[in-house]
């Protein structure tokens, strides 16, 4: 279970339907169309918590114009959307988000242990579930996926990783020599191809047509028939680092 306070007052989430007092059981609503202030709820991703607010409001467009709302202690939700658990940084808007939320650039506490675990080996649910205050699987495996993408984890995560590399001796030079080396010294037609398509992402061309891709690496090779060209596809392996 978690809990969040609002208006000076700590309410709970459960997480699962075992940790459920018996009033609350028998409180729970599961007809969203009908719930009200005081309700509980089970929410998409499997918990429970209760309805603090409740209302309508007008949309601009539509045939419904007025549509229903609840808010909870993790945020403001249409009772026709999803709704899931998860935390919002602010409670009171639709959006769950602060101004300038989508452009914060600074982790917060949790953020900087989930990234440590994470580069200290520890899958993202795992990392998750023991940087932030949940016990809940589900939950974490949606956050910490939430969250791997943004810029501001995958900006410390390579802070965190460059002495590891550097004591490795593994550069952005080493890299691109690798790949290099990969499309000039193998024997198979199609690494080579691949190689040169990673490389051609690294350099940001429009044409990706292997002619241009020769011209700029140096590479000399040739034999490749439009049958194979089609049929190549990026290497996952190369992709990915």
């Amino acid at each position: 279970m978690r809990h969040y306070k609002v208006n000076r007052m700590f309410h709970t989430v459960y997480e699962d339907s075992e940790e459920l007092p018996t009033d609350v059981k028998r409180k729970v609503n599961y007809k969203r169309d009908q719930v009200s202030t005081g309700d509980w709820i089970e929410t998409d991703d499997g918990c429970y918590m209760e309805v603090l607010r409740s209302g309508n409001m007008t949309k601009a467009k539509g045939k419904n114009k007025k549509v229903s709302y609840i808010g909870t202690c993790t945020g403001t939700y249409l009772l026709k959307s999803k709704i899931d658990s998860s935390r919002r940084e602010n409670i009171y808007t639709l959006s769950g988000l602060e101004p300038k939320t989508m452009t914060r650039e600074n982790l917060n506490k949790y953020e900087r242990l989930f990234v440590q675990y994470l580069v200290g080996g520890m899958k993202p649910v795992e990392a998750y579930i023991k940087a932030f205050p949940t016990n809940n699987p589900g939950y974490a495996n949606f956050k910490s996926a939430e969250l791997t993408k943004t810029k501001r984890i995958r900006k410390a995560m390579k802070k965190e990783l460059e002495p590891v590399l550097e004591k490795l001796g593994i550069t952005q030079e080493y890299v691109l020599e690798g790949i290099k080396s990969t499309a000039e010294e193998s024997e198979k037609d199609d690494t080579k191809l691949k190689a040169l398509f990673k490389l051609s992402d690294i350099l940001d061309l429009e044409d990706k047509s292997s002619a241009k891709v020769t011209q700029l690496t140096g590479i000399q090779f040739q034999g490749f028939s439009e049958e194979q060209l089609d049929k190549v596809e990026r290497p996952k392996e190369i992709e990915s680092g």
